[in-house]
């Protein structure tokens, strides 16, 4: 069904359930595109036994351990420098700058140009330049896979594994997702991947989604208080550079100036800000209003930043272009959709998955100019959820 991607116009309404599930089984997909940074190209294995799921959640969670430099208990000092280039906001040089007193205190600034971003930590609470301006998504895409690519609380997902090799060195790879799909392709449209290497532990690629890999190299890396972070990490998305971002140092701060976590008098008036939550995937599946439908779905990732408190979209990308309608009206459908708000700026991953219209109910796909779609249940909206801030 490869020939089955078509564009439908402009949209004059859509229908969206929010059901983080494959398609029916009879249901058909498209898989994700090749793409040169896709590791797993052959069938993985599921993981089912108690013991290798427990094994391979160990071996993830050592891996996340390393990135998370909260366990630090003395004062440090981390300096990033980024390019990134595309169509989101705020493209370019950037700088990026954070200090922790190894306590319950730390700063963190990015510079772009004649914009600073600053956000400080004191004692569990968040402040920041600009109280409710987002956090713009390219400096939260560095900091999720600089300080966080691997998400906690893995151990309700479905598992599968592969062994892999790439230039010479040998991976084992874990895709996670919420259910595993009938008859998957090599890697699934719902698949979170990791690539680490078995002998030091250390990640070597993240695909929070198809379309989007950080690919991580250590070469001239140092280990610092048992953390060993990347000397760059390189971000690509459908193939073409998005972000390349270098660790210029990490070393110890033991004469920090105690003024540079003290809040400015303006950041303590705006009662605080918002701070930045991990990755997220989100469904959303559209389906046509006034005609029946096909056993055709095609997914177009759109990557995204939501507000912390209303959970409207600030900025996004479509992650799959090769149907440029297609990717266009994935990107309008997104951005007219208010999500449940967190009380974080949240960064997603959302699966829109157009469902084909067809001249006879379960007929072959086909396109239609008139096509018409409608919202069949809005995303709920809920007071914003306030847990323990992350940075």
């Amino acid at each position: 069904m490869r020939n089955a991607t078509r564009s439908f116009g402009l949209f004059a309404g859509w229908f969206v359930i929010s059901l983080f599930s494959a398609p029916a089984i009879c249901a058909q997909t498209n898989p994700p595109p090749p793409d040169p940074h896709e590791m797993v190209t052959r069938e993985p294995h599921t993981l089912t036994k108690p013991a290798d799921r427990s094994a391979a959640l160990d071996f993830l969670d050592r891996a996340r351990q390393n990135y998370d430099l909260h366990d630090i208990s003395t004062p440090y000092e981390l300096k990033v420098s980024f390019a990134t280039s595309g169509a989101t906001q705020m493209e370019g040089e950037w700088t990026m700058e954070e200090v922790s007193d190894g306590g319950s205190r730390w700063r963190w600034t990015a510079h772009i140009r004649d914009l600073q971003v600053i956000r400080i930590g004191v004692d569990g609470r968040v402040y920041g330049t600009n109280a409710s301006e987002p956090v713009p998504l390219r400096v939260q895409m560095v900091r999720s896979a600089l300080l966080s690519p691997i998400g906690r609380n893995a151990g309700s997902s479905a598992i599968r594994a592969a062994d892999v090799e790439r230039g010479g060195k040998a991976m084992s790879c874990l895709l996670l997702s919420g259910a595993i799909p009938p008859n998957p392709a090599p890697r699934s449209w719902y698949e979170t991947e990791y690539c680490i290497d078995p002998a030091t532990g250390l990640l070597q690629m993240w695909s929070e989604a198809p379309g989007i890999y950080a690919i991580y190299d250590y070469n001239g890396a140092a280990e610092f208080h048992g953390h060993t972070l990347p000397r760059q990490i390189s971000i690509f998305e459908e193939g073409r550079l998005a972000v390349q971002a270098r660790v210029e140092s990490l070393k110890d701060a033991p004469n920090l100036d105690p003024n540079l976590f003290e809040p400015a008098p303006e950041m303590v008036d705006a009662g605080g800000s918002f701070a930045l939550a991990a990755p997220k995937r989100l469904p959303m599946r559209v389906d046509p209003s006034d005609a029946p439908t096909s056993t055709f779905f095609q997914p177009v990732i759109v990557h995204a930043i939501l507000d912390a408190q209303d959970g409207s979209v600030l900025d996004a990308e479509a992650l799959q272009t090769t149907d440029r309608d297609l990717s266009r009206q994935a990107m309008e459908l997104v951005r007219s959709t208010s999500f449940e708000p967190s009380g974080f700026q949240q960064e997603v991953f959302v699966n829109v998955q157009f469902h084909f219209p067809a001249a006879r109910l379960g007929g072959p796909p086909i396109f239609h100019s008139s096509v018409r779609w409608v919202i069949l249940d809005r995303p709920r909206r809920v007071p914003p959820v306030r847990t323990p801030p992350r940075r």
